[in-house]
């Protein structure tokens, strides 16, 4: 596996280069919070023997673990009893998934850095009904205003969710983020392996069923690490009721139970009987392969070069984590798209070129004179991938040869 120390994102040429009649060799140089442990919870069994039930609670970090987008309400008066201010002052509704309960009417006075919100859903801005955060951005086009608690409705019950609220604005309209920092947490042993469980609801179906977020799982020594669910890791997995995980197929489902206005949150695994077949994985450094659109969501770990899998057609696109030697890399597809299909039987191993070693590979393409080149690190089969950690500082290099003349050099533009 190549060890580059720089990104691996797309990058875009530096410049042109004359490229009639040039016959050239390409040489690219590579330049060379705290975190919340998680409760050990308590697992109940449910009544079906071949079933576990993996409590989960709440739980909040000082990272976000998925962002969200806020459309925006505007309007151009008033709210009762809104307190005076000076400067830019931006107001209206904040709609938070489709529920209309979540819509928290707001006023950000962008002068004085303060973002108001009235949780009581009565747009009346007195005193005790509305809760002021500030920001040290004061004055800038764009702020956070960090450790905001969210009061949400929900199918299953009221709960709360927390986020630095990031709003900005370049123009008449403001737009709105909000990087969630909370997720829903526990312990399940799996294969007689502890696994961490967690369930992140998906901001545009907020008040809707947990299934249309992702669904975090990992080994239980890993969950004091930060993940992110688009991060490219694989760690979060959008949510399916099939998953085939440490070599068992299982039935997901959660579950939830009222509590004092609230809710307590499960979610149960149900062992499956299914037919296996092989699947010859070629390349090499996989630390995790999460293949989609087949019978089963499929998570391997640290997959050996031949492996069982539930049988059936699968056509999304593997998500790939690669390590060697303290280096990490992600293929660059997140969430799945529709990838090359491939079907597993019980007569017949499946194929699957994905993984190490990694090449430093370059596309060069003619425009009129110019010579246009793109840098990515590509896979066993042709995936790109990117590093975990990049240093845009140092990008690739690259030079052009005419024979034994160098005729070009430069560095590749991150894009």
């Amino acid at each position: 596996m190549v060890k580059p120390k720089t990104s691996c994102w797309s990058w875009h040429r530096l410049g042109n280069f004359r490229a009639g009649g040039l016959v050239f060799m390409l040489l690219v140089a590579l330049c060379p919070g705290r975190i919340i442990r998680a409760a050990d919870l308590l697992l109940s069994s449910s009544p079906s023997s071949n079933a576990v039930t993996a409590a989960l609670e709440y739980q909040e970090t000082d990272y976000s673990v998925v962002n969200w987008g806020v459309s925006l309400t505007m309007q151009a008066a008033p709210f009762t009893n809104e307190p005076a201010a000076t400067g830019k002052i931006f107001r209206g509704v904040m709609n938070i998934g489709g529920n209309a309960s979540n819509a928290i009417p707001f006023v950000w006075q962008r002068d004085a850095g303060k973002l108001l919100l009235d949780f009581d859903h009565r747009r009346n801005f007195t005193s005790n009904s509305v809760s002021v955060f500030s920001t040290r951005d004061a004055k800038s086009s764009y702020q956070t205003f960090t450790g905001v608690h969210l009061p949400l409705h929900t199918a299953a019950g009221q709960c709360q969710v927390l986020a630095d609220v990031e709003i900005y604005s370049y123009g008449s309209q403001p737009n709105c983020t909000l990087s969630v920092r909370s997720f829903w947490q526990g312990r399940v042993t799996l294969s007689g392996r502890d696994w961490q469980v967690g369930l992140i609801p998906n901001g545009v179906n907020a008040g809707d069923s947990f299934e249309n977020g992702q669904l975090l799982l990992r080994p239980w020594e890993k969950r004091n690490q930060s993940f992110n669910a688009y991060d490219g890791s694989s760690t979060a997995v959008p949510f399916s009721r099939k998953l085939f995980v440490a070599g068992q197929a299982y039935q997901l489902a959660p579950v939830t139970r009222p509590q004092n206005g609230g809710f307590r949150l499960a979610l149960q695994f149900t062992e499956q009987s299914v037919p296996l077949g092989e699947l010859k994985i070629t390349g090499k450094f996989i630390q995790r392969l999460v293949l989609p659109g087949g019978p089963y969501l499929v998570i391997l770990d640290q997959p050996a070069a031949v492996v069982k899998i539930p049988a059936g057609s699968y056509s999304g696109h593997p998500g790939v984590q690669l390590e060697q030697n303290g280096i990490t890399a992600f293929n660059k597809s997140s969430p799945f798209p529709a990838g090359r299909p491939f079907s597993v039987n019980d007569r017949t191993p499946a194929i699957l070129n994905v993984g190490g070693p990694l090449t430093n590979s370059i596309s060069a393409s003619r425009h009129g004179q110019d010579l246009r080149m793109a840098y990515q690190l590509v896979g066993a089969g042709g995936e790109a991938y990117q590093l975990a950690n990049q240093d845009r500082s140092r990008p690739p290099e690259f030079a052009v040869f005419k024979g034994d003349k160098k005729i070009a050099s430069g560095k590749f533009e991150f894009g």
